[in-house]
C-alpha cells in the first residue's frame, strides 16, 4: 500500500525578506530643491528600484518623507495613510532600509509587502521623537497600509503583520 501526504506547504515558496535602498547614491534623482536655484519648500523624489517589478518613489516635501509603490507604471499615493500612522508631526523615513516581505521558488522572488522605518516628533514635546515600522501590502498596482509596528517586538510584529499579505495557498 503506497501513501502520499500532501503537504501544500511543502510545494509553495518559502517567505523570506530582501532588502533594498533610498540613498540617494543608489537611486535615480527625478527631483531636489538642493539643485533649484531659489525652491519654495525643501522636497525631493527619488525613483528607487524595486523587485519583481515593483519600483520606488521615495518623496519628501516640507520636513516630512514617505514611500509611494509603483507597479507597472501605476502608482499608489501612500503619503496621506503614512502620514497618520506615523503618529506625530514631521513623519519621515528614519534611514535608507527598505524590507521587501516575499515568497522564494526556487530563484525567484515574489514580494507581497514592504516594511521601512519612519521617525515623528511628538505632538506634546517636540524635543522628543518616536519611531514606527510601516508595513505595506504590495497588490500589485493597489499598495495599501497594512499597519504599523512599534515596541520591544517590532521587527517580529512587522513581519507577522507583513506576511498576512502572503498569497494563499490553493
Amino acid at each position: 500500500m503506497i501513501y502520499f501526504l500532501l503537504c501544500v506547504p511543502c510545494f509553495a515558496g518559502k517567505i523570506v525578506s530582501f532588502y533594498s535602498s533610498t540613498d540617494p547614491k543608489h537611486v535615480a534623482v527625478l527631483s531636489d530643491s538642493a539643485l533649484e536655484k531659489e525652491p519654495e519648500i525643501d522636497h525631493f523624489m527619488h525613483l528607487c528600484p524595486g523587485y519583481g517589478g515593483y519600483e520606488l518613489l521615495h518623496r519628501s516635501g516640507d520636513l516630512r518623507s514617505w514611500i509611494d509603490v509603483r507597479f507597472q507604471g501605476k502608482t499608489s499615493d501612500l503619503h496621506g495613510d503614512v502620514m497618520n500612522a506615523g503618529r506625530g508631526q514631521f513623519v519621515h523615513k528614519a534611514n535608507h532600509v527598505v524590507e521587501w516581505r516575499g515568497v522564494r521558488e526556487g530563484d525567484v522572488f515574489t514580494p507581497f509587502a514592504l516594511i521601512y522605518r519612519v521617525n515623528a516628533q511628538d505632538p506634546e514635546n517636540p524635543d522628543k521623537s518616536h519611531t514606527t515600522l510601516i508595513v505595506i501590502a504590495l497588490n500589485k498596482g493597489d499598495a495599501k497600509l497594512l499597519g504599523t509596528a512599534s515596541g520591544k517586538n517590532e521587527d517580529a510584529d512587522a513581519k507577522k503583520l507583513a506576511d498576512q499579505a502572503a498569497p494563499k495557498s490553493e
